[in-house]
């Protein structure tokens, strides 16, 4: 779900930390690939022609778990080891189907409610900074 992976790497590490850290004791968890930093390419689109090209490398940090037996994987950008670990932890979680993808799925309906809010206070903070150029030609 794009959405959720999303909201997992805009939200605040420290929830989601804690999150993960109550929702370990109840799995058997079995670290297949530690947190790495790699280099990733980063593709986009020409707007132009719709043509597909390369706008050049980030820094990403990537992470794989197994839970229970079913492998998760976590990506996000920057060296952010927990965050990747807790990414790749719920991507297990999730695909496990469990009681516990309802703790999970509240946790990501908050967060997304509270990005959203954030996202919305910044956009009216810019609309602040617009210039109304009419306004000026009549001065």
């Amino acid at each position: 779900m794009e959405n959720r992976d999303y909201i997992l790497v805009e939200c605040e590490l420290e929830p989601l930390e804690k999150l993960v850290s109550d929702l370990e004791p109840n799995f058997e968890i079995k670290l297949a690939k530690a947190p790495s930093i790699c280099m990733t390419m980063i593709k986009a689109e020409d707007s132009v022609e719709h043509q597909p090209f390369f706008l050049g490398e980030a820094i990403t940090t990537e992470c794989q778990i197994l839970v229970n037996k079913q492998i998760g994987y976590g990506i996000c950008l920057g060296d952010e080891p927990v965050r990747s670990y807790c990414i790749a932890f719920i991507d297990a979680v999730l695909q496990l189907d469990g009681e516990e993808t309802h703790e999970i799925e509240a946790f990501i309906d908050e967060h997304s409610t509270l990005i959203n809010a954030s996202r919305k206070m910044e956009y009216n903070q810019i609309l602040k900074t617009k210039v109304d150029f009419k306004i000026m030609e009549q001065e």
